[in-house]
């Protein structure tokens, strides 16, 4: 391949992946059913091309699951979410209706996307016995590295708004490990999302001692129980699946 043909084929990936960022700031901007559904089609597409269909397909209701077990959290904890958006190599968001008054709400939705997770990659793995399966085991690895990264304490991750009802100070350990995962990856989303958690680190100090902060340590301790119960089971099941894999 020669210089010109390089070139012109960047070219082209620039081109559409353009297209493709303004249909998604499109997209977000529509919200409700119609959002979800057209982003999710968008960010098949994408995962498509560059892991196949089947993978595609399964990696998104993974994020999928993920996201509504934020939704239903939002919901039982007295908040209102719009249905997911989805954003090729980002992963999805959702948006409340109004802000969490403290910090055991906020972890209290944050917990429920690894949550829903972590059940669905033991029903991958559940499903991988009676099958046997190769594509589902790949995709219960999978769910278990994209929750387990999730639970990281740092921003903008799920594992930073559930560390601030434990304590705001594992949000350092929190930015040494992604930064350690930057090292070793060399991968330039991580390192965006390192800079970003040490921009949150560093202007989350300022509000560390305001009322959003102040819980009793019953709830400290139920918000622990759940953050590291979960790492653990996590943590069990992604070596395990590692080891069937090999």
């Amino acid at each position: 391949m020669n210089n010109w043909t390089v070139i012109n084929l960047a070219r082209r990936v620039l081109r559409r992946a353009g297209i493709g960022f303004v249909g998604l700031l499109a997209l977000i901007q529509m919200g409700g059913a119609l959002s979800t559904a057209a982003s999710m089609l968008v960010s098949l597409a994408f995962y498509a091309l560059a892991f196949g269909g089947r993978f595609a397909l399964g990696f998104i209701l993974l994020l999928l699951v993920h996201e509504l077990g934020h939704v239903v959290a939002s919901r039982i904890v007295g908040l209102r979410a719009t249905g997911p958006t989805f954003i090729p190599f980002i992963g999805a968001v959702i948006s409340l209706n109004r802000a969490p008054v403290n910090a055991k709400m906020t972890a209290n939705i944050a917990i429920g996307g690894p949550a829903a997770g972590t059940l669905s990659a033991l029903l991958c793995l559940a499903f991988y016995f009676w099958s046997d399966s190769m594509l589902i085991l790949v995709l219960a690895y999978t769910a278990c590295l994209l929750n387990l990264f999730n639970l990281i304490p740092c921003a903008p991750l799920d594992g930073e708004r559930i560390a601030a009802a434990i304590s705001p100070r594992l949000w350092w350990i929190g930015s040494l490990v992604i930064g350690g995962v930057f090292l070793y990856t060399h991968n330039i989303f991580i390192l965006i999302i390192f800079l970003f958690s040490l921009f949150e680190l560093w202007r989350g100090e300022e509000h560390q001692d305001s009322t959003y902060y102040q819980l009793t340590a019953a709830q400290r301790l139920k918000v622990a129980w759940w953050y590291f119960g979960l790492l653990s089971v996590l943590g069990v099941t992604t070596l395990y699946t590692m080891e069937l894999l090999k």
